[in-house]
C-alpha cells in the first residue's frame, strides 16, 4: 500500500514535538529555579536605598508583592514593575549567591550621564523562599522601548530566563 509521505512523517513529528515539549521541564527542574510567575506586579515600595553601581544611583525595596496581570508584554507606564517570581529547587544551591540581572536597551541617567544596558543584584538562595528578579519605571528615562530579559545566574550560569516587550504607551 503507498502512503503519502507527508501522512508518513506526521506521527513522527508529533512525536517529536511531544518528547521536545515533554523534556522542557525536567531541563528546568535540572537547573534548580522554577519560575513561580511572571507579569506586572503590584507591590508597595518600603524604601529607596542608595545604590551606586545601578544607573539610577539607587534601589528601591518592596513589600506586599502580587501579581497583577500575566504577560510577557509590558506597557512602559510610570510606577510600573514587572518581571518574574523565582524559588530555588535545587538544594545544592542554598545559601549561594545568585545573581538576578535585567538585559535592558540603553538606560541613560539624565542627571548623571550613566548609561548601563544591563542592572544586576543579588540574592542568597534558601528552601522555600520565593525571590522577586523585577524593575520598576521610577522614572520617565528609564521607560526604554524594546526586549528586556531577565536572568538568574550562578557562578556565570544562566539557570532561569525570561524575556519581555516593552512597549510606550501611545497618549
Amino acid at each position: 500500500m503507498l502512503r503519502n509521505p507527508l501522512t508518513r512523517g506526521l506521527p513522527v513529528l508529533a512525536t517529536a514535538l511531544f518528547l521536545a515539549a515533554a523534556a522542557r521541564p525536567a531541563a528546568a527542574a535540572e537547573r534548580g529555579i522554577e519560575i513561580v510567575d511572571y507579569g506586572i506586579y503590584d507591590h508597595t515600595v518600603t524604601a529607596v536605598v542608595p545604590e551606586p553601581k545601578d544607573v539610577a544611583g539607587e534601589r528601591t525595596t518592596v513589600a506586599n508583592v502580587r501579581l497583577r496581570e500575566k504577560t510577557q508584554v509590558i506597557d512602559a507606564q510610570r510606577g510600573r514593575m514587572f518581571g518574574f517570581q523565582f524559588r530555588v529547587t535545587d538544594p545544592a544551591l542554598y545559601g549561594k549567591r545568585l545573581v538576578t540581572r535585567k538585559l535592558v536597551p540603553r538606560l541613560t541617567n539624565p542627571k548623571t550621564g550613566r548609561s548601563a544596558t544591563s542592572v544586576e543584584g543579588e540574592v542568597v538562595a534558601g528552601p522555600g523562599t520565593v525571590f522577586l528578579n523585577a524593575y520598576g519605571f521610577d522614572y520617565d528615562w528609564e521607560r526604554a522601548e524594546g526586549e528586556w530579559t531577565f536572568q538568574v545566574l550562578h557562578e556565570g550560569r544562566v539557570l532561569a530566563e525570561k524575556k519581555f516587550k516593552v512597549i510606550l504607551p501611545m497618549n
